[in-house]
């Protein structure tokens, strides 16, 4: 006998049952557990269009609507739970509502789980998008604090010394970073936020329903017009999206080791509350946050991959594998959301040791660059002061000395350049050659502000146009 609580049995004189059972659905229903109050949201908008376009009638769309309100109230209450036999949110939603009402049976009228859950995972994204971006505010925030700081810093290529910058320098480099993983998110928000509903299974429907209203309740910016390609690309707003977050983290993570890299020389000082102790070595103090955050990038990029090859060689239409992308963009979600608050922690509470970085600096010859740039100046051709001065790097270099103990006779005497003591000093000075930059203003972060506030502004609209809707044809 068949499985009476699936809703496609009619077909089918036995169903999956056992590992296989499992196989298809365990994982699957947990992941959708976060999409029960989108689903519900979704069928009501859908609900409320069939009533608008007089495919159910008012006794019919009330008690659908009045079911699924009790289910909501059930959710916000974490008492609706998902029953893996149904194999996902939208049969479990149907079933529950179903048990409320008869009518329940008629609510997937024009509509196919294919389209549905596209809208749910729509709806989902809108909302964790979001919630990283404002996370992501916070971090720049941080960043704009640091860079407030009075602070000499090294800079490096091929990990070694190269000039010296300020910590503001180096703190704009992350805000401009950060602000393109902010414009990457909204990028994916502007693609993701069309109504997929009315695509049906893969070819439309029949019925003569109303994409656009359906859009306006559920507070979208447009249709996605072509049925086919919402269903075949399913999986592909999930990798772009995961793409956006997979550089969020290549970021992170190299500020990560940038702070492992300089706390390991003693130039950053991580406080007590971002470290960790050894078992063994009492003298211990380990970056351990900031390691664990480098890490999690190499997730996200398998995260990625995984996504990418999803899609690959997949023939148009629906293919169960698209399945495995709400695990992917799932995760990822859950990756960054856990790493940014980290970093914005470990910012608030670094501290730097300005004379360990003046020696780093000093060390490894940071001026050599602004003194190569003083002989051409005075015109010695580049490619010649930059050899000159190589020159003096080694001989300080055999004496074990600084380019800061040069006197200008023994530059004098090498580039046959006439250097006086005043030029000298101002060139081989960590402090007067640092590459500065203003602080970061609040004026960087206010348009990134503006735009969340403005998307989830149109996003509580939406829910009291639905809920006033929903009102109409329940009161």
């Amino acid at each position: 006998m068949v499985n009476s609580k699936m809703l496609w049995g009619g077909r089918f004189s036995a169903t999956p049952k056992g590992a296989v059972r499992a196989f298809l659905s365990s994982e699957n229903v947990a992941l959708d557990a976060r999409l029960v109050p989108y689903d519900i949201e979704g069928s009501m908008a859908h609900v409320a269009m069939l009533h608008k376009q007089g495919i159910l009638k008012k006794q019919e769309a009330a008690p659908i609507l009045k079911a699924l309100q009790q289910l909501s109230s059930r959710s916000q209450k974490n008492e609706f739970h998902l029953d893996a036999e149904l194999e996902d949110v939208h049969m479990n939603v149907e079933a529950e509502a179903t048990k409320l009402t008869s009518e329940a049976k008629k609510m997937h009228t024009a509509r196919s789980r294919n389209d549905q859950v596209s809208v749910d995972t729509r709806l989902y994204l809108r909302d964790e998008i979001n919630k990283t971006s404002k996370a992501l505010v916070l971090l720049i925030k941080e960043i704009a604090f640091l860079s407030k700081r009075k602070t000499i810093f090294p800079s490096y290529t091929h990990m070694q010394v190269a000039q010296p910058i300020t910590l503001s320098f180096y703190c704009r480099a992350y805000a401009d970073a950060f602000s393109r993983d902010f414009a990457r998110l909204s990028e994916c928000y502007s693609r993701i936020n069309l109504n997929p509903l009315g695509a049906g299974a893969v070819a439309g429907t029949t019925w003569n329903i109303d994409r656009e209203h359906t859009a306006k309740l559920l507070g979208f910016s447009g249709v996605q017009h072509s049925p086919l390609d919402v269903v075949t690309s399913r999986g592909e707003m999930e990798a772009e999206l995961i793409f956006a977050l997979t550089m969020l983290l290549t970021h992170t993570g190299r500020i990560a080791e940038d702070i492992c890299f300089l706390s390991a020389k003693r130039l950053a000082i991580l406080s007590d509350a971002t470290s960790t102790g050894s078992s063994m070595m009492p003298q211990k103090k380990n970056p351990d946050p900031m390691e664990l955050l480098r890490g999690k990038t190499a997730r996200m990029h398998g995260l990625l991959m995984h996504s990418l090859s999803l899609m690959k060689g997949l023939p148009s239409g629906y293919n169960m594998d698209s399945q495995e992308s709400k695990y992917a963009v799932m995760h990822a979600l859950d990756t960054a959301q856990e790493c940014i608050p980290v970093l914005c922690e470990v910012l608030a509470t670094i501290d730097f040791d300005p004379e360990a970085i003046k020696e780093e600096l000093e060390k490894g010859y940071a001026c050599a660059t602004e003194l190569a740039d003083l002989l051409a100046r005075k015109g010695v051709p580049f490619r010649s002061a930059h050899e000159i001065t190589g020159k003096l790097v080694k001989g300080c270099v055999a004496k074990r000395k600084y380019l800061s103990t040069l006197t200008a006779n023994e530059v004098s005497a090498v580039s046959g350049m006439k250097i006086t003591d005043a030029e000298l000093k101002g060139v081989l000075n960590v402090d007067k050659t640092s590459r500065m930059h203003s602080p970061i203003s609040p004026e960087f972060i206010s348009p990134m502000q503006k735009a969340v506030s403005e998307r989830e502004e149109k996003l509580t609209a939406a829910k009291k146009l639905l809920e006033k809707e929903v009102k109409q044809i329940t009161g």
